[in-house]
């Protein structure tokens, strides 16, 4: 009784302190894509609801398209969720590490993983650059500082103006890694990823233009809503019956 007692005071103090708190953070983001023309092909453009959970060292994003990405930061690991199809994918964060361990055990694996890992570098290359322009805005009832982030890619290249605000308590790492879950596995996402760290805060509006096999891409992201509270149960596990797809053969 003595040590539950204890227990209770110690909550007390820290419910009255303020510190630390245990509720995730929930960010609601709206991205809207222009439509484009590729190859003569006429592609509509897209407006949809993106919601972000951040907790610790995992982070979920849930996109309108019946999507959602998982990632693990014990693990290194982003889990690609399809809903209508009840399937899910691993992508490692580090490809090169992925590989080794899948050859790593085989005779002449070491250099078989090294061969894949520099093929696979050479198709997916990213190289990113922040600049910071030293201007200020204000979106939404934030004050911001405005960056250019500048990604080549071996399909095209994307320059982005990316507001940025300090003013919103979250782990900007964390948010940064489930932002750009699409570029996971690609040889230079880690040091996209430290490139990022350049920018203070967090990015509540995003406007990028992605040249692309002769086509002009834009679309714009801005951030609606940032709120702590209590995330849904399980909402960073795999969940139950989603069957496993390999991820390039791995």
């Amino acid at each position: 009784m003595k040590r539950v007692i204890c227990g209770l005071a110690v909550l007390l103090a820290l419910l009255f302190l303020g510190l630390p708190s245990w509720a995730e953070n929930f960010l609601k983001m709206r991205h809207v894509s222009e439509p484009f023309e590729i190859m003569g092909q006429r592609q509509s453009g897209s407006d949809e609801i993106v919601e972000i959970w951040l907790s610790g060292n995992r982070a979920r994003m849930n996109s309108s398209d019946n999507s959602s990405v998982i990632f693990d930061g014990d693990t290194q690991l982003m889990f690609m969720l399809d809903h209508g199809e009840r399937t899910y994918t691993e992508v490692p964060v580090n490809l090169g590490e992925a590989m080794s361990g899948m050859f790593g055990g085989q005779e002449g694996g070491q250099d078989m993983a090294a061969m894949m890992s520099q093929m696979m570098g050479a198709m997916m290359q990213v190289r990113a650059e922040v600049v910071d322009t030293g201007t200020t805005k204000t979106v939404n009832e934030w004050t911001c500082r405005v960056y250019k982030l500048t990604l080549n890619m071996p399909m095209g290249k994307t320059v982005s103006e990316i507001c940025a605000t300090d003013e919103i308590d979250v782990d900007v790492s964390m948010y940064n890694k489930i932002g750009h879950a699409m570029l996971a596995g690609q040889q230079g996402f880690e040091e996209l990823l430290r490139e990022m760290e350049k920018i203070s805060g967090v990015a509540v509006l995003t406007v990028s233009r992605a040249n692309v096999m002769g086509a002009t891409m834009v679309t714009r992201e801005e951030l609606l809503e940032h709120r702590k509270k209590d995330a849904p149960v399980g909402i960073f596990d795999i969940p139950e019956g989603y069957v496993k797809q390999r991820f390039m053969g791995m």
